[in-house]
């Protein structure tokens, strides 16, 4: 496994889950794993806090120059970190539409703990875009950048949704072009088809397949059981839940019951929703 492959596991970034207990996903379906790529940053209470920080502090007027600052130390202090983010790095550098490219941007809030570097060390001016398409840099709002080529940083592309919605256009508004996206993980969702078809050449450091959990298991990081319910999720992510929920009922009430709001919540959505179409009056 590489360097980040690895570190994904270390730091708590992919959760595997026991093959008792599949993980609750916000929109009400389950899944045998769970991922936080930011985690990467130092583990969950340190990508957790910066979360935060972010938070507390994104309406002020240095923000820009605060947050870039806070990552630049962290990521000249942390070693993990640092190798990470190298590797990364190294995989785009050289890349023909990366070098074409005059900024990098990423986009409101997990991307930055990615682009921000990839920014420093390859000395490309970096663009802040917001979820509401406002585009900072330098704590000025930008609003036009001449027809100049853009790299996005993400640290995770699943659909390509927030490409959709936000950072495409946003960059549009400007007179930009995203020529070249680089994520840390890709979920193997179709982001990257999407990403294609708009002209975007995409690269990812890691994409979660069952080559990577094959890897995972042959380095005894998850046991057998839990790779061929991946394997069955991959297949069918429907026919996986559906099966869990019904052949493990107790499983959902305790969801149902629990004193844990969010699992509570993703529960009681799964029961209103139906996403698996099952016939909740016959079980419950």
């Amino acid at each position: 496994m590489n360097i980040i492959q690895k570190m994904l596991f270390k730091t708590g970034s992919i959760k595997i889950a026991s093959e008792y207990k599949p993980f609750w996903y916000t929109s009400g379906t389950i899944g045998p794993y769970f991922i936080n790529t930011h985690y990467l940053f130092g583990g969950e209470k340190i990508a957790t806090e910066l979360l935060s920080f972010i938070d507390e502090n994104i309406n002020s007027h240095d923000f820009t120059t605060i947050l870039t600052e806070k990552i630049i130390s962290f990521l000249n202090e942390n070693i993990e970190f640092k190798e990470i983010i190298m590797e990364f790095y190294s995989s785009i550098k050289n890349n023909k539409k990366f070098l074409e490219s005059h900024y990098v941007s990423g986009g409101e809030r997990r991307d930055w703990f990615f682009s921000i570097p990839i920014a420093y060390l390859s000395n490309k001016p970096h663009l802040f875009i917001f979820k509401n398409l406002k585009v900072i840099q330098d704590n000025k709002e930008i609003y036009d950048i001449q027809n100049k080529n853009v790299t996005h940083i993400a640290d995770l592309i699943t659909q390509a949704s927030s490409y959709e919605r936000a950072w495409i256009p946003a960059i549009k508004n400007i007179n930009g072009n995203i020529i070249f996206t680089a994520s840390i993980v890709d979920r193997n969702q179709g982001g990257k088809e999407y990403l294609t078809k708009n002209n975007i050449e995409s690269f990812s450091s890691v994409v979660i397949d069952n080559d990577f959990f094959d890897l995972a298991l042959k380095n005894k990081i998850i046991n057998l059981a839990q790779l061929e319910l991946i394997k069955e999720f991959h297949k069918s992510p429907e026919l996986y839940g559906k099966n869990f929920i019904f052949n493990n009922i107790d499983f959902l009430i305790e969801s149902l019951k629990s004193e844990d709001k969010s699992i509570k919540t993703k529960a009681e959505r799964c029961v209103k929703e139906n996403p698996y179409k099952i016939d909740f009056e016959k079980i419950l």
